[in-house]
């Protein structure tokens, strides 16, 4: 009877579990690791959405695993990843994820393929956390890449510190973890930027009186005494690329002069038309076109000065032809900060 009871016993003892996939021979699970940019410039007027780096797919090392059975591919973040931001999204899933650093998020892919042939377009890309491919019982040699995205999801506080994202995130077949990322260093935020000063803002330029038979010999004057310079003057960032562009309620003449108002007591045939640079420049300006001023130095703050000057335009076939009265022209002026 006793040894009835022990071989019910050996009957009864739990055989162990045959792992659903493991590495072949001389494979292992590839540890990738990622440095992030050492600095990460924020332009000022940079828009919710704008990417502030991408690593671009990067190849790591490629390992080869064996499944016995059927399972599913499986991602994860690392725990200092946050909550999903909403209203990004990749291959229909939730793509952009909360950093350290409010505004700043981050988006996460892996490939298995060679890396010529990951998808370079990150919007039809698996987000990590959605990765749900299906495992059969066969080999898998695999190929190990990742790509990192850092987006702008709100407004950032320049001084807000270093991104930073310890931890791995990791992606297993089944029951096997497969791959790792550790994103190393730290990407301290800098604000890439300029502000208009005070006594730029709103600028009201007023050209001197002026009269018909001063636009005999051109339909620009050339004296200085018929026009007006003035400045934009900003506060910068220090490596920031300037750019400006002056737009025109409405326009006359060849297009590049800013027409006159129309009315009661406002002059016909003529308009105003700006040139880059002070009273001896020869330059006009073109409007509704963008240009690059000046890309500020290194080592702090910067003051940056803009001149332009305002001259009258004759749109009138002929000196002749113009009516007098008054001369009022608007335009707006556009900074762009790289």
């Amino acid at each position: 009877m006793r040894i009835l009871i022990l071989i019910l016993m050996l009957f009864c003892a739990p055989t162990a579990l045959a792992a659903v996939c493991t590495f072949q021979s001389g494979n292992a699970s590839v540890l990738a690791n990622m440095a992030l940019p050492a600095t990460l410039s924020v332009p000022r007027n940079a828009t919710n959405g704008t990417v502030l780096w991408d690593s671009g797919w990067k190849g790591y090392s490629g390992t080869t695993i064996y499944c016995n059975a059927s399972g599913t591919v499986k991602g994860g973040h690392a725990n200092s990843i946050g909550a999903a931001v909403p209203g990004y999204t990749s291959n229909g899933f939730a793509s952009v994820f909360k950093t350290n650093v409010a505004g700043i998020g981050i988006s996460v892919f892996w490939c298995n393929q060679p890396i010529a042939n990951c998808n370079p377009d990150p919007t039809k890309v698996t987000p990590l956390p959605n990765l749900a491919w299906n495992v059969s019982a066969v080999q898998y040699p695999l190929n190990t890449n990742w790509r990192v995205r850092l987006i702008k999801t709100e407004d950032i506080d320049a001084s807000a510190g270093a991104v930073s994202v310890p931890g791995l995130s990791y992606v297993s077949y089944a029951d096997l973890g497969v791959t790792t990322l550790m994103l190393t260093g730290t990407s301290q935020v800098s604000g890439l930027g300029c502000d208009v000063n005070a006594d730029s803002r709103n600028i009201d330029v007023r050209l001197p009186t002026i009269a018909k038979t001063d636009f005999d010999a051109s339909p620009i004057p050339r004296d200085n005494n018929k026009a007006k310079s003035f400045k934009i003057n900003l506060l910068c960032d220090s490596g920031v690329k300037v750019s400006y562009q002056v737009d025109a309620a409405q326009t006359t003449g060849d297009g590049n002069v800013l027409a006159n108002d129309t009315g009661k007591d406002m002059a016909t045939g003529v308009g105003v038309t700006l040139f880059m640079g002070d009273q001896s420049s020869i330059t006009r300006l073109p409007l509704a076109s963008k240009f690059l001023h000046t890309t500020t130095a290194s080592g702090g703050s910067a003051p940056v000065s803009i001149p332009l000057t305002a001259r009258y335009y004759r749109t009138a076939a002929s000196a002749a032809a113009m009516t007098p009265g008054l001369v009022s022209t608007t335009a707006t002026f556009t900074l762009f900060y790289e």
